[in-house]
Order: structure tokens, then sequence, then C-alpha cells
């Protein structure tokens, strides 16, 4: 009935794993729990590879790392089950009843999402920012999701018809932190598919340091350019993405070059707050923007 595809990549599941297993013999449904390392280091193997000795778990170690987007096609590919739930690592079950929730959209043509939560506030203040912006920007209710659902797509925990997924699948010429979400999401629109939203969510616990966070910030804006002209600033990519829409305004103003310096003078100072105990996130939203303006003329990667 349901494959739950879990990408791995140096996180131990092994408390996610246990709780999804209890709960898949507990309902008695046929479930397949299917692993897959994206070439970890060696002690997330070592966690992680004994989780096979479980019934109806399944455990693929890769040599080579085929990122965000490959990793999740090849767990499609590979599954037993007609219903894939995607369920990234650094999660942790809500629910005791979780997998329940999910099973009466177990049905042709389905997609349905779940959405994401947060536990309290870290006692650390490097994953202060990463913890501010999830609580303010991904923990939304179905009800706000179900406005514009295709638009509020997230990888991290969703139903999918496998025949769906084939049609659609995530675009493996992006790598990296890459808005992959986004464009599986339009995939969808193209296709005529609307996802459902129901409230059954996962908590992200795998918070990174402002440092990394910011990181993967300014590889994701870079992407942002290499996808723009990918698509050819396709109208739907760029109505879809506000920061996309908001340069695009700009763009026409020929004001990206304006802000670009204001960002080399103001980059650091900003910075310095978002590295912080109290980030701003109107801070953090600007210095996105201001990002994505100074990396306008960079080549692709």
């Amino acid at each position: 009935m349901i494959s739950i595809c879990i990408p791995i990549y140096n996180f131990d599941v092994t408390e996610l794993v246990r709780e999804l297993h209890t709960q898949g013999e507990t309902f008695g449904i046929p479930f397949q729990i299917l692993l897959m390392d994206d070439a970890s280091r060696g002690e997330f193997r070592a966690k992680n590879e004994h989780l096979s000795k479980l019934t109806n778990v399944d455990y693929i170690q890769l040599n080579d790392n085929l990122g965000r987007t490959g990793i999740r096609n090849l767990l499609a590919d590979k599954s037993l089950y007609r219903y894939l739930l995607f369920i990234d690592c650094d999660s942790k079950v809500v629910r005791n009843d979780y997998l329940s929730l999910y099973l009466p959209f177990c049905r042709a043509g389905i997609i349905c999402s779940g959405g994401r939560a947060y536990l309290d506030a870290p006692s650390d203040e490097q994953f202060c920012l990463h913890w501010r912006v999830g609580v303010a920007k991904e923990v939304v209710s179905a009800e706000q999701r179900s406005i514009q659902p295709n638009k509020s797509f997230m990888s991290c925990n969703f139903l999918i018809d496998k025949d769906i997924f084939h049609t659609v699948k995530f675009d493996e010429r992006l790598k990296g932190y890459c808005n992959e979400d986004t464009l599986f999401g339009i995939e969808l629109d193209r296709n005529g598919i609307v996802i459902q939203h129901i409230n059954n969510p996962l908590y992200h616990i795998g918070l990174e340091s402002a440092a990394d966070f910011l990181a993967k910030i300014e590889n994701g804006m870079r992407n942002l350019h290499k996808i723009d002209r990918m698509l050819e600033s396709d109208p739907l990519f760029v109505k879809s993405v506000t920061i996309m829409r908001c340069y695009h305004r700009l763009k026409k103003l020929r004001l990206p070059p304006l802000i670009s310096i204001a960002f080399q003078i103001t980059r650091y100072s900003i910075r310095k707050n978002l590295l912080g105990k109290n980030p701003s996130l109107k801070l953090y939203d600007l210095y996105k923007l201001g990002y994505l303006c100074h990396a306008r003329n960079w080549p692709n990667d």
C-alpha cells in the first residue's frame, strides 16, 4: 500500500524509523520503509544500516552523492508500493496516528501534503536564525496552504500516487539548495494536478547553524538565477516565487545594480545581526534580496 521513502544524508534516523515502523505494524497496513543513504559519512552509515533488520525496512547505500532531487527520483523507482510517502530524514513524528491520517488519501491521482512544525526555540543562539525563519515561513495550517495549494508545496512530508510522481518528478538539473519544491509545484500546475493539504505535520529537528543556513540561502539565490535563465523567465515560475517577482519588478526599474552596491556596503553588519541570538526576519529578507541582486551576473555553476 505505502512505501515510506526517506532520503538520508548525515543524520541518524533510528528514532524516526522505529516510530514509523511501530505505527505501520499497529495499523496493520502493507508498508515498506525505504531508506536511501546519499553517501553520508561513515558514522551515520553505521548508525542507520542496522535498521534493515526490522521487518519491511530496506536500506540502500549510495557511494556517490545524488543530491536532493536525484535521490528522491531514485527512491520512487526503487519503491514497492503504489503510494509514496516522502519524509525528510531530519524529521520527528508529532502524532501517534500520523500514518493513519494519510490512509484516506491513498487513491489514484492524489498528492497530499501534511505540513511542518517546530519544537520550542533552541537554547543555543547559533540555531536561532534557522528556527525563527522556519517557524515564520514554514509553519502554515492546511487551511492557509489550501488557498494557493501548489505554491505551498514542501517535499519534507507528502504522499503521492506513484503514477503522478513519474509524470512530474524532481528536476535533476538542479543541484544543492535549489528550490526544487517550487519547480515540482509548477509542474503539478502544468499537469492540472492540485495538492490536497491536511494538518499532519512532522517536526523539523535538523536545525543548522546560522552560518551554514546562510550559506545554503546564498546557494539557493544563485540557483534562482539559474532556474530563471533555464526557464527563460517563465511567468508561472516568476509568479510562484515571491522574491523573483520582486526582483523582476526591480529589474524593470534598473535597480538591481544599485541594490547590489548597497548590499556590499551593508552585508557584514546585516550578517552580524543574523548570526546573533535575536535575528531580524526583515533583515533576513533584505539580505536575500540583496544577495539575489548581487549574484545576478554570476556564471552558472
